[in-house]
């Protein structure tokens, strides 16, 4: 019984070998089918960051789906700012890579104010309407003496504002100079008193003033009727900026003048802004 027992023992413990040597093969098999392909190495996308300011921020959000779903190699983000001043800053001292808010005439103030030498990049993409609104008068004619106008503290706006009320026939500026400021005006008929502020400020300073002359965006932005003008003008092309010639920057532009993006500016903007391209 003994000598059974064990010959027995020896054949299950037999059995029990062959079937865990079975079940690892078969386990083994079943791995190598199983085992995934390897996938192919994704680099990641560069990033580049493009600033904007609230006026412009829409129309850049919109080049920027064009140009993340287009580009193979970068990735683009955009970072608001509340002024016109910073963003340029950024892109001079390199935290960030581009700006899309100005127009070349501004910029070129800047650079020879600031000693900075950005570089616009590309065609104008689209222009902002600047318009003269007031909350007490109801027409050009309406205008009288003492009354005050706000206007922006830049020399490139201020100068577009002027020229809007000399182009209505408010003032007349000097002969011969391109970018007028108030010491400019040759005659002021209604002795109108001239406040200047932050151009992102306009909107809300026809609270406190008779007259403003604001981009027709920013009284949008601020909730305010932007058609309801006394009278508009155009500014010039808005573009992309930066300090030198990047290899990103054709792709930028590509994205900004695309169609989608044009469509989205005459179908999205309330006619505060007009595609130039």
């Amino acid at each position: 019984m003994k000598n059974k027992s064990i010959g027995g023992f020896k054949m299950k413990k037999k059995s029990m070998v062959g079937i865990l040597v079975a079940l690892t093969l078969t386990l083994g098999m079943v791995g190598c089918g199983s085992k995934p392909q390897a996938s192919k190495e994704t680099k990641g996308k560069k990033i580049i960051t493009i600033g904007t300011s609230v006026i412009s921020k829409d129309v850049l959000e919109e080049a920027q789906k064009v140009f993340n779903k287009k580009s193979s190699i970068y990735e683009m983000k955009v970072k608001l700012f509340d002024d016109a001043i910073t963003p340029n800053m950024a892109v001079d001292d390199g935290s960030i890579d581009g700006n899309f808010y100005q127009y070349e005439d501004y910029l070129n103030n800047f650079n020879k104010d600031r000693k900075t030498t950005l570089k616009p990049y590309g065609k104008p993409v689209f222009a902002f309407q600047i318009g003269l609104y007031s909350n007490k008068v109801k027409k050009i004619s309406d205008i009288k003496d003492g009354m005050t106008v706000a206007v922006s503290n830049d020399n490139s706006n201020r100068a577009l504002a002027l020229k809007l009320l000399e182009k209505e026939g408010v003032i007349k500026i000097k002969d011969d100079i391109k970018v007028p400021n108030v010491l400019d005006i040759a005659e002021n008929k209604h002795n109108l008193k001239f406040v200047e502020m932050e151009r992102l400020n306009l909107a809300n300073a026809l609270n406190d003033t008779d007259m403003a002359i604001v981009m027709a965006d920013v009284m949008l932005k601020a909730g305010k009727n932007s058609e309801n003008a006394l009278a508009f003008a155009q500014e010039e092309g808005i573009v992309l900026v930066t300090k030198e010639e990047k290899e990103w920057a054709k792709e930028v532009e590509e994205a900004l003048t695309s169609n989608e993006v044009k469509t989205f500016i005459k179908e999205k903007s309330k006619g505060t802004k007009i595609p130039l391209f």
